[in-house]
């Protein structure tokens, strides 16, 4: 047999030593396999745990910035109000809130509305009263909240109204007369700040100077291209109304104006209207004949249902009202013609916009039934419940923010003064990792260690090793047995 090996090539004497390099091997193999499985064990350990870490501390930031924000617009009102740091402050937040889910508008806007109210002098609790009928009219009609506290202002400011149920009436006027006209609530909400002023200068308060400058607009939408000319044209009049130009002009055609602008107002006119009044007077008693024109021509295009037709009367109307003298203004003249032409339009919108009463509740309950609304109050709610979330652990994120910021302050002092301390702080900060990144570390360094014993055939790096030295000569001998050394 062992002829029969020879003959083949195989020596026999060699088998031994072939035997247990061929276990070295499978062993190496072994071990590299191993290697390699513990390091990705470890590697997926370690991601593991920083993913897990990641996500913990996105899921608590998110309420925590949601909760600060709001807390920051909370302590601006409180600061202006004087009651930081005490019952009424939550007691606001409460109320806030409750505005919000009842309304519909985002919570932060109705803060950002109080907020508005009570930096412009209005005290705290009647901003917070305001808040609801506020909340309805932005939602309702479609309008900006910033610009809405800015009117409500100016309505208590320039127009008196004082009363929280004064104020409804009056947000109810507005939304109506908005729906009836095409001078629209959210317009109203942008300019009656400026023009309110200018009609608390003529003596217009209360709900006179709401449902007269809110009808005049809407007249005004009617010989104008866009609101803002509108209100413009409306401004310009105002502006004009008792200016010295105007006095002059009236009494150099023989009309006295303060005594006229008396007569009006005794006859139970406005200011503004009581201008207008005169405005006609001035124009019949220095040119009958084109006073006598300018009725006829308001009288047709008031029946005229073609637009271009109606629009060529007008340009004639307007060069017939070119005086030469106070009605040379282009926006002053604009102005006058619209009033003149739907002077009854006027009239009409001025009386039922006083009666008006349920337009904000009607108009929030149908804003609120479209799918945009709910799916703006859906995302509302989840950033509230995110709120109370961070309300609820403020005290130990605020307390974590503390303790950060202390030793920050702490390492930046102890790098300042001794920077060689800076590379041993750095190593200790890795020390707050999670216990389960610590045992995913262990597994790489251990799967390395195995893929380096692995290299080295499967031994110990360090230790005395056994070696088999095989004589040349003892080949041919029976069993080719070796020396041990």
């Amino acid at each position: 047999n062992l002829d029969s090996l020879r003959k083949q090539g195989i020596e026999v004497g060699r088998l031994d030593r072939a035997y247990q390099m061929l276990g070295r091997t499978a062993r190496q193999a072994d071990l590299k396999a191993q290697g390699h499985a513990q390091i990705n064990e470890g590697r997926a350990s370690v991601k593991s745990a920083v993913g897990r870490a990641a996500v913990g501390a996105a899921a608590l930031a998110v309420p925590t910035k949601v909760s600060a924000d709001y807390n920051a617009i909370i302590r601006d009102i409180a600061i202006k109000a004087g009651i930081a740091n005490a019952p009424e402050e939550k007691q606001m937040s409460r109320t806030i809130i409750d505005t919000s889910r009842d309304t519909g508008m985002a919570r932060n806007e109705v803060a950002t509305v109080v907020n508005e109210l009570v930096g412009a002098g209005m005290d705290l609790a009647k901003a917070l009263e305001y808040a609801p009928v506020a909340a309805k009219f932005v939602i309702g009609q479609g309008s900006d909240g910033g610009e809405t506290a800015k009117m409500i202002n100016a309505l208590g400011q320039n127009a008196k109204i004082t009363s929280a149920k004064e104020m409804q009436q009056a947000l109810e006027a507005i939304a109506f007369q908005g729906q009836a006209g095409s001078f629209e609530a959210s317009d109203m909400a942008k300019w009656f700040p400026e023009l309110l002023a200018n009609m608390g200068k003529l003596g217009i308060t209360g709900m006179d100077a709401v449902t007269q400058l809110g009808a005049m607009l809407q007249v005004q939408m009617k010989t104008a291209g866009s609101s803002d000319e509108a209100a413009n044209n409306l401004k310009n009049w105002m502006d004009k109304i008792s200016s010295s130009q105007t006095v002059d002009a009236y009494g150099k055609a023989g009309i006295d104006y303060e005594a006229s602008m008396q007569t009006g107002i005794q006859q139970g006119m406005s200011t503004l209207e009581s201008s207008m009044a005169l405005a006609k007077k001035y124009i019949e008693q220095t040119d009958p004949k084109r006073a006598a024109k300018m009725a006829e021509a308001t009288a047709q295009i008031s029946k005229e249902s073609n637009p271009e037709k109606a629009k060529a009367m007008m340009a004639s109307l307007e060069q017939a009202l070119r005086t030469g003298d106070i009605f040379s203004d282009m926006q002053v003249k604009a102005a006058l013609t619209a009033y003149m032409q739907n002077k009854e339009l006027y009239g009409q919108l001025k009386r039922e916009s006083r009666e008006a009463s349920g337009i904000l509740d009607k108009n929030l309950a149908e804003r609120r039934e479209t799918s945009s609304q709910k799916w703006k109050e859906m995302a509302q709610s989840m950033d509230d419940a995110m709120r109370s979330v961070g309300d609820a652990i403020r005290p130990i994120t605020d307390g974590v923010a503390e303790g950060l910021t202390s030793v920050a302050k702490g390492i930046t002092s102890l790098s300042d003064r001794t920077p060689g301390l800076a590379m041993g702080l750095t190593v200790l900060a890795g020390g707050a990792l999670t216990l389960q990144g610590l045992l995913g570390s262990f597994k790489i360094g251990k799967g390395l260690f195995s893929l380096a014993r692995g290299a080295m055939g499967g031994r110990d790096a360090k230790g005395v090793q056994k070696v088999f030295v095989t004589n040349a000569g003892d080949d041919d001998k029976e069993g080719g047995k070796g020396s041990k050394v």
